[in-house]
């Protein structure tokens, strides 16, 4: 007869060890106690406070929304279950299980206890609909367009900039106490500049030395304003500073090629400034239906300011420079959000002399090889549906 406990559906929740996603893992760990992982069976370590599983349950459903279509979970559309993609398979919010013993009791915390329809106000909802209210379907939050911003941007392809500031002003306002952060005095920032001021060769004993002298100071600072082109965030004639939190995203930023040399300059904020930051963790959005949709609503403008533009379609620009002249009114001297080409983040700061050039950070870096990434996308409709 076996020694080991059995532990009571109540008691089941998750442990450290198999909580993955950044943000899972740091809940569990705030309130660690005596229970049993729904995915290990392992108790030896404590869990996530079982009494309090509820801010677990919305945070790992608000995931799922994140990461995932109801297809891909919901038999009705041709998915499979929760369990099958939270414990039998990869995924970015909890480590696949490694016991069956108590993963119908996660499951069951996670999809079904509380309300599985919770009010707008309280909750997350996995589903998009039933067979009383009618079979809808829900789309992960990347895939799911946002009406406001599609509006805004359909606008302003027929309607000047400000004919359509009032909408814009309207979603700000909105978000605007979630989106503010600070940019603290001294912290360091990087710009890249495709070139060097000049290549020599250096013949010593028995040894030769390629030097690339790099641009430096105002050479690789922003362009006053007679010579400052159209940007993401900045009309043609405005000077604005687009810098990166590491080297290697501001250099992938500016798109270089191989072999291309890349001059690389440090600047450091001269004051704190107040910035909007797009860049959120989901966690404080996840409470409720209301507060997923402001999660929404600031995820699509992060990705509306990251999104590659190639030059020819610059007019694309208009609803993010739109974006920057609402911000600067509400105060704000600065933006965050994603890179979609680097792992650190990009800093647009309306006023370039709020950072000064750092001299010891000049740098020369070459361009030894791209990589890409490929990804297949469907042709044809499925046989079934046609």
């Amino acid at each position: 007869m076996s020694d080991e406990p059995v532990w009571a559906p109540e008691q089941v929740s998750l442990c450290a060890a198999c909580a993955k996603h950044p943000e899972v893992k740091a809940l569990v760990e705030s309130d660690i106690t005596e229970g049993v992982c729904g995915a290990c069976a392992s108790s030896d370590k404590g869990v996530f406070n079982p009494a309090q599983f509820e801010p677990l349950r919305n945070l790992i459903r608000a995931l799922i929304r994140l990461h995932f279509n109801e297809e891909d979970y919901n038999g009705h559309w041709g998915g499979t279950s929760i369990d099958d993609i939270l414990l039998n398979q990869k995924n970015p919010i909890v480590g696949v299980a490694t016991s069956p013993d108590y993963n119908d009791d996660l499951i069951h915390r996670i999809t079904w206890e509380g309300d599985i329809y919770p009010d707008s106000d309280k909750g997350i909802c996995l589903y998009a609909g039933s067979d009383e209210t009618g079979r809808l379907i829900q789309y992960s939050i990347p895939e799911t367009r946002n009406s406001e911003l599609d509006d805004i941007e359909r606008r302003l392809e027929r309607q000047n900039f400000h004919e359509v500031e009032s909408a814009m002003e309207a979603l700000v306002a909105r978000i605007e106490g979630d989106i503010a952060a600070e940019v603290s005095s001294g912290s360091l920032w990087y710009r890249g500049r495709i070139g060097v001021v000049e290549r020599l060769t250096h013949v010593g004993f028995n040894e030769i030395t390629r030097v690339a002298y790099p641009f430096k100071g105002s050479d690789i600072g922003a362009l006053l304003p007679p010579r400052a082109s159209a940007g993401r965030t900045n009309r043609q004639g405005v000077s604005v500073l687009y810098i990166a939190s590491e080297i290697e995203t501001a250099l992938a930023e500016i798109r270089p090629h191989p072999s291309h040399l890349i001059s690389v300059g440090g600047f450091r904020a001269r004051k704190d400034l107040r910035v909007a930051r797009f860049d959120l963790p989901i966690g404080p959005f996840s409470s409720s239906e209301t507060r997923l949709d402001l999660f929404a609503l600031i995820y699509h403008i992060d990705s509306l300011l990251s999104a590659p533009v190639i030059p020819e379609e610059r007019h694309r620009y208009a609803a993010t420079q739109l974006l920057a002249d609402v911000l600067i009114r509400h105060g704000f001297e600065g933006v965050i959000y994603r890179s979609s080409v680097g792992s650190g983040i990009n800093l647009c700061a309306f006023d370039p002399w709020a950072f000064e050039y750092d001299e010891s950070t000049s740098a020369v870096k070459q361009v030894d090889r791209l990589h890409y990434y490929f990804s297949d996308v469907a042709t044809a409709i499925p046989t079934r549906w046609t």
